[in-house]
């Protein structure tokens, strides 16, 4: 845990009261969500990410794997959402966009599904910022640390050992890239697959 941390602008759960939604100005709520995306477009355009459909973040790292961040609103309006994040290996073929290393961002930070509110103005701000600190803290560094082969093999052997403990499974994506990474050292160069999977899943060719 990061001492210098401490989850601000969260609520309890991710769906209000209906009382509670009838006190909320949704136009405004969402002009406060789309005013403060713009810190957070930029905060990621800085660190070499690019935005990839409406409220996601891409950037592929050194050996094809991409870095993967979104925001996901709850689904019913009650104006709080959620981060997640996710490494896909661009070696491997994909047939949708699957999140097949990640988790939500409150997990990585305290290990619970954190939610955060963009009711009004004020809180938004506080949110996004809480949000943004969070990516520079704990994201940004795990993904530094899965820029190896013998990280994201461990990360994979232990995402297995979990699944195994409730009777579960890696994905067939999953174990191809397990497979992948203890089969060869230029498990990353398949350019063919590469090529396809950025047309599959419509990334943009500056992305590389």
């Amino acid at each position: 845990m990061i001492h210098s941390f401490k989850l601000q602008g969260c609520v309890a759960g991710a769906i209000r009261s209906d009382d509670d939604m009838k006190l909320i100005d949704r136009d405004l709520a969402e002009k406060a969500f789309k005013t403060q995306k713009k810190e957070l477009d930029a905060f990621f355009k800085e660190k070499g990410f690019l935005k990839y459909k409406s409220n996601s973040y891409i950037r592929l790292n050194d050996i094809n794997v991409l870095e993967y961040f979104d925001l996901q609103k709850e689904h019913y309006g009650s104006k709080t959402l959620t981060a997640n994040y996710a490494l896909i290996p661009l070696y491997i073929p994909h047939d949708f966009l699957s999140f097949d290393l990640g988790n939500r961002l409150g997990k990585l930070i305290c290990d619970k599904d954190v939610w955060w509110d963009y009711s009004n103005e004020t809180v938004a701000a506080v949110s996004f910022r809480n949000i943004i600190q969070a990516i520079e803290d704990y994201l940004l560094p795990w993904f530094k640390g899965k820029t190896s082969v013998d990280a994201l093999k461990q990360e994979l052997v232990n995402e297995k050992i979990k699944r195994t403990q409730y009777g579960g499974k890696l994905s067939v994506i999953q174990q191809m890239w397990l497979d992948s990474l203890n089969k060869s050292d230029k498990f990353s160069d398949n350019e063919d697959v590469i090529s396809k999977n950025m047309e599959v899943l419509k990334l943009p060719k500056r992305l590389r």
